[in-house]
């Protein structure tokens, strides 16, 4: 009798997945007059996509009946998975196979016969103006391909870099066929303009990669303990991490005219319209909260508003930035825009210093550090209770025997530490606060923590 309630539930669980994967997906025919035939296509897209203005960047995925879910499931949880998202929402299109070998030859054969460029004539001028007709597409499209699928996508990017900037191919077979090997090297060394990632476990480039130290836009990278049918996910995650690395600013504080111009940037670099991120504005209003800057955070919910609607988040932040009443802390700015102490304003602080960072109702902290020049910059490298490593964000003299350093604070403002260098030169007193943010209510205030340093090494 379990048995049987067991079959049941898992009949039910199966079925209410399909019936998910329905609501969000569209299966239809396409006719096409390049092949002369009609080809099956499947389309997944964000839950959202008819609810707010929003256009998505394009996955076309070959071996779409083997592909199509975990291109999803890694692309899903890749925007939905941490607070701020690795890539954008997309739109995922799935082409499966009529005839894979037709379509998609064996690297033995790909030089030999026109069913390559036959496929790619039906990907490029029917596939795609029809799902830029039917669909709130950005313009950015992404090729994604596995084995034979894997070795027509370089073909496809190579042959229209401008509708296929972004390329990613997963164990192509590439070395089987040394005179393809030979061609797609030298014209994959003259088209840096492609996004290309090759994520290999069986096939590949292996060290044939050579053109990629001329291209910062390229990455290879090896997918370990998978075999050649294994390995697809994996490389699809890397893959779109390497692709879309540029989705999110490194500053997470930007006021919306410096957002405004990142992301048009990109989009007269990708030839799209690439939006900003809702989950950007609203981290970006956050983080000006927190440091007191009204204007910059009402600016952003305003914008967010606008393009996104009022949400439950932004209401509350719009709440918050409504009621700043004091001014952002200038030393915030003074400290993280300060070019950063010279070799010889440094020279009485240099060695190696130890001591203690006696922390009120904490945990007191050992630590190690000296001045290190890393980047063509002098920097505080520390060692906290033998345990991990930080380098400052800041370091600057502010006076004779007087040294401030100091890092970021990830929910805005920062860390500022000031000490004082005895009159022998061998230890540093003073203290450590947190500067320019504030505190959530329900949180106890920051407590000034004190130091001292004795220099160990010279």
């Amino acid at each position: 009798m379990k048995g049987k309630s067991l079959l049941i539930l898992l009949a039910i669980l199966i079925s209410a997945i399909a019936v998910a994967q329905d609501e969000i997906t569209k299966s239809f025919s396409l006719h096409s007059e390049a092949l002369n035939e009609e080809r099956s296509i499947q389309v997944y897209t964000p839950p959202q996509v008819n609810s707010i203005k929003q256009t998505y960047p394009v996955l076309y995925v070959f071996d779409g009946e083997s592909l199509l879910w975990p291109t999803v499931n890694a692309s899903s949880f890749m925007n939905k998975g941490s607070s701020l998202p690795q890539i954008p929402e997309v739109i995922v299109v799935s082409i499966k196979n009529n005839n894979r070998d037709r379509d998609m030859p064996v690297p033995q054969q790909i030089a030999s016969t026109n069913g390559a460029a036959q496929f790619l004539q039906f990907v490029a001028d029917e596939l795609v103006p029809y799902i830029n007709d039917h669909y709130p597409v950005n313009g950015l499209n992404v090729l994604i391909g596995h084995s034979q699928g894997g070795l027509f996508v370089i073909y496809a990017g190579l042959k229209k870099p401008a509708l296929f900037p972004f390329i990613l191919s997963l164990d192509a077979p590439v070395t089987v066929n040394p005179s393809l090997l030979k061609e797609y090297q030298q014209k994959m060394t003259t088209a840096c303009t492609l996004n290309y990632f090759s994520a290999e476990t069986m096939y590949g480039w292996g060290t044939s990669f050579t053109m990629a130290q001329g291209c910062g836009s390229y990455r290879q990278k090896r997918i370990e303990e998978e075999t050649h049918e294994t390995m697809p996910y994996k490389g699809i995650y890397d893959g779109l991490k390497f692709l879309f690395r540029e989705h999110i600013p490194e500053q997470k504080d930007m006021p919306l005219s410096m957002l405004q111009a990142y992301y048009k940037n990109l989009s007269d670099k990708y030839h799209c319209r690439y939006t900003i991120p809702d989950k950007i504005l609203l981290a970006s209003a956050r983080e000006n909260i927190s440091v007191s800057k009204k204007q910059v955070s009402l600016d952003l919910l305003e914008y967010y508003e606008k393009n996104y609607g009022t949400t439950q988040t932004s209401a509350n932040l719009l709440a918050k930035a409504n009621a700043i009443t004091k001014e952002p802390d200038k030393r915030v700015d003074y400290y993280l825009s300060n070019p950063g102490a010279s070799a010889e304003d440094l020279k009485p602080f240099m060695g190696k210093w130890k001591g203690t960072l006696i922390v009120p109702g904490g945990v007191n902290m050992d630590i190690t550090w000296e001045i290190k020049k890393i980047n063509n910059k002098y920097v505080m490298d520390a060692r906290f209770m033998d345990e991990f490593n930080s380098r400052s964000d800041f370091l600057v003299v502010t006076a004779p025997g007087q040294i401030a350093w100091g890092r970021k604070h990830e929910g805005g403002g920062i860390y500022l530490s000031i000490g004082k260098l005895s009159a022998n030169g061998r230890t540093i007193t003073g203290t450590e606060d947190l500067i320019g943010f504030q505190m959530p209510d329900n949180v106890p205030a920051f407590k000034v923590n004190q130091f001292e340093f004795n220099k160990i090494q010279e």
